[in-house]
């Protein structure tokens, strides 16, 4: 998660806690730009009419289930690699919980071609 629109005090930590979230999973090798390479992997794979698209939601009731799920599941990896404190996942919770954060997702991108014919 993360929140498009920095401009308040919970949304600059929302967005550190996302780097950190992020930078976790580069650290356990996911390609966090393969959605953004999916219309050229599958024209490299030879189909053809390849399109995509995205779906990008900002301040759903699920994004903030979402992001309080991710935090308990991370939370003692984010705190260990020193990318988080206890005292800043706190405040981070507490802001989820007051609501008022506009928190939104990774874009879920769905892409697909054709075989060419012939």
């Amino acid at each position: 998660m993360f929140c498009p629109d920095e401009h308040g005090p919970g949304q600059e930590p929302a967005n550190r806690l996302r780097r950190g979230f992020r930078e976790l999973l580069r650290q356990r090798g996911a390609d966090l730009a393969y959605g953004r390479k999916l219309p050229r992997l599958l024209r490299e794979a030879g189909l053809a009419e390849v399109e995509a698209d995205a779906y990008f939601p900002i301040t759903s009731p699920a994004c903030a289930v979402l992001e309080k799920a991710t935090v308990h599941q991370v939370r003692d990896k984010l705190v260990a690699a020193g990318l988080a404190t206890d005292d800043e996942i706190e405040r981070h919770l507490a802001n989820i919980a007051a609501g008022g954060l506009d928190l939104a997702t990774a874009p879920l991108t769905s892409a697909w071609g054709r075989r060419p014919t012939g």
